[in-house]
C-alpha cells in the first residue's frame, strides 16, 4: 500500500474520545428526516410492520456499509477522496470519494434552507410569537418560505453557526459541540415523549406505531423501508470516511458503528413516540412531511396545556437535529478543501461555507421569487434534492459496496479493523452481505428512486 506522501499544512486531527466520535457520527445521522420523513413512511407502511422492516434493513444494509466506510477512513487517514487513493493508489476508485464530497456539498445547499426554517421557528417559539388561536399556520408557513429575503437571513445565520463550530476543528469544534448538542437532543426527546404519551387518547397512536399490521406490507413498502434505512444513516456520503480518518487506531470500528446505528434508531423510535400519539389525539394525518413540523405541530401546541412551553422544547429539538447534521455535511467538503488545496481550516471553512450558502440562496428562492424557474420539471431546490439524494447517493453506495467487497476485499477490511487486538465479530456474515447482497439491494433502490421500478 502507498501512503499519502503529501505533507498537510496542519497536523492530522483525531477525536478526543471514542464516545465523542460516536456522538459526532450519530449527530450526522440524526437529522430532520428522523422527525418528518420517518413518521411519514411509517404511516404509509402499516405502522410497526414498517418499523420492523426498517430495523432489519438498518442492521443488514446500513451497519455493514458504515463499518466499511469507517475502515476506509481510518486506513487512509485522509479526506473522503484521498483515503481511497491510499488503499488503491493505481485505480480510479478515488472518484467515489470525490462523489461523496459533491453529495455533501449539494445536500447542504438545500438542507441548510430547511435548517434555516427550523432556526426561524425556534426563534418564534422562544419569543412567544408562534402560537395564536386565530392564526392560519399553513398560510403563515407559505408566506414565510416564499418571502424574498427572510428565509435567506435565517439560512445565513444557521450556516454561520455551523461554520463557527467546524472552524474550531475536530476536538474543539465538532466533538465539543456534539458532546453538548446530542445529550441536549435526548433530554428534549424524553420531555416531548413524556408529554405526548400522556395525552388523552395517546393509546391509539402508540398501538398504530408499536403493533405491526403485516397485511399492509407490499413491495412498495419494502422498498420504502430499504430507502429509509439507507438514507437515514448518511451512508455513502463520505462522511464516515472523513470521520473515520480522525478515529484512534485502538478504537473498535464495529462497536463504533453499532453505537451510531443504535443512537440513530433510538431517536427515530422516540420521534415516533412523540408524533403518533399527538397526531392521533388531534386527528391529524402523520404523513404530511415538512408540514408536520411547521404547520401541524403549531396547531397542536395551540390546543395543548402549556403549549407555548412545549413549542420551545419541540422547535429547539428540531433546530438541534438540523444543526448536528449540518455540521457533518460541512466537515466533509472542508476536510477535502483543506487537504487538496493545502490551506488551513480557518481558510477552508468560511470559503466552503460561503459557496454552499450562495447555492442555498438559490434553493431558498425557488419557493418564492424563483419558483417559476423549472429545470427538468423541478425547482432549483427539487433538482438539488433529486440529483444528490436520489441519483448520486445510490450510485455512490453501489460503488462503495463494490469497492469493499471486490477491490479492497473483506480480508483487507478485516485486517484494518483488527488492529490493536480488536476483533471483528460476524466477519463471515459481513463479508457475504457486502459482496453479494448489498450491491443488489442498492441497485434496486437506485432503480426505484429514478422511477424504473
Amino acid at each position: 500500500m502507498v501512503k499519502n506522501t503529501m505533507t498537510p499544512i496542519e497536523p492530522r486531527e483525531q477525536w478526543g474520545t471514542k464516545f465523542g466520535f460516536m456522538l459526532a457520527a450519530a449527530g450526522s445521522a440524526v437529522g430532520l428526516g428522523n422527525i418528518w420523513r420517518f413518521p411519514f413512511v411509517v404511516g404509509e407502511g402499516g405502522g410497526a410492520a414498517f418499523v420492523l422492516l426498517y430495523l432489519l434493513f438498518v442492521l443488514g444494509i446500513g451497519l455493514p456499509l458504515m463499518i466499511g466506510e469507517i475502515s476506509i477512513g481510518r486506513k487512509g487517514r485522509a479526506n473522503a477522496m484521498d483515503s481511497y487513493k491510499v488503499i488503491s493508489p493505481k485505480s480510479k476508485w478515488y472518484v467515489n470519494g470525490l462523489l461523496g464530497v459533491i453529495i455533501n456539498f449539494m445536500i447542504l445547499a438545500f438542507y441548510s434552507v430547511i435548517a434555516g426554517w427550523a432556526f426561524y421557528y425556534f426563534l418564534l417559539a422562544l419569543t412567544g410569537q408562534i402560537i395564536s388561536n386565530d392564526k392560519d399556520y399553513g398560510a403563515a408557513f407559505s408566506q414565510f418560505i416564499s418571502h424574498p429575503f427572510l428565509p435567506i437571513i435565517t439560512q445565513i445565520l444557521l450556516m454561520t453557526i455551523v461554520a463557527l463550530i467546524v472552524v474550531g476543528g475536530v476536538r474543539k469544534g465538532i466533538e465539543k459541540w456534539n458532546n453538548i448538542l446530542m445529550p441536549t437532543l435526548f433530554i428534549l426527546l424524553i420531555i416531548l415523549v413524556f408529554r405526548s404519551v400522556t395525552l388523552d387518547g395517546a393509546k391509539e397512536g402508540l398501538h398504530f406505531f408499536l403493533n405491526p399490521d403485516f397485511s399492509a406490507i407490499t413491495s412498495t413498502i419494502v422498498l420504502a423501508a430499504l430507502g429509509q434505512a439507507f438514507f437515514s444513516l448518511s451512508i455513502a456520503t463520505g462522511l464516515y470516511v472523513t470521520y473515520g480518518s480522525y478515529n484512534q487506531s485502538q478504537s473498535s470500528i464495529p462497536k463504533n458503528a453499532a453505537g451510531v446505528v443504535f443512537l440513530d434508531v433510538v431517536v427515530a423510535i422516540m420521534a415516533g413516540l412523540i408524533i403518533f400519539p399527538a397526531v392521533f389525539h388531534y386527528g391529524i394525518d402523520p404523513g404530511r412531511g415538512p408540514d408536520l413540523a411547521f404547520i401541524t405541530f403549531p396547531t397542536i401546541f395551540t390546543d395543548m396545556p402549556f403549549g407555548s412551553i412545549f413549542a420551545v422544547f419541540f422547535f429547539f429539538f428540531v433546530f438541534v437535529a438540523a444543526l448536528t447534521s449540518a455540521i457533518s455535511l460541512l466537515e466533509v467538503p472542508v476536510a477535502f478543501a483543506k487537504e487538496k488545496f493545502r490551506i488551513s481550516r480557518k481558510i477552508a471553512t468560511p470559503i466552503t461555507a460561503m459557496i454552499i450558502t450562495v447555492l442555498g440562496i438559490f434553493c431558498s428562492l425557488s419557493f418564492g421569487p424563483l419558483s417559476h424557474i423549472q429545470i427538468f420539471d423541478r425547482t432549483i431546490f427539487g433538482l438539488f434534492d433529486f440529483v444528490a439524494a436520489q441519483v448520486l447517493l445510490p450510485i455512490s453506495g453501489l460503488l462503495l459496496s463494490i469497492f469493499l467487497g471486490w477491490i479492497w476485499k473483506p480480508l483487507g477490511v478485516k485486517e484494518e479493523i483488527e488492529r490493536e487486538n480488536n476483533t471483528f465479530p460476524f466477519f463471515k456474515i459481513w463479508s457475504f452481505l457486502i459482496k453479494y447482497v448489498i450491491p443488489i439491494v442498492i441497485f434496486i433502490i437506485f432503480l426505484e428512486k429514478i422511477g424504473l421500478i
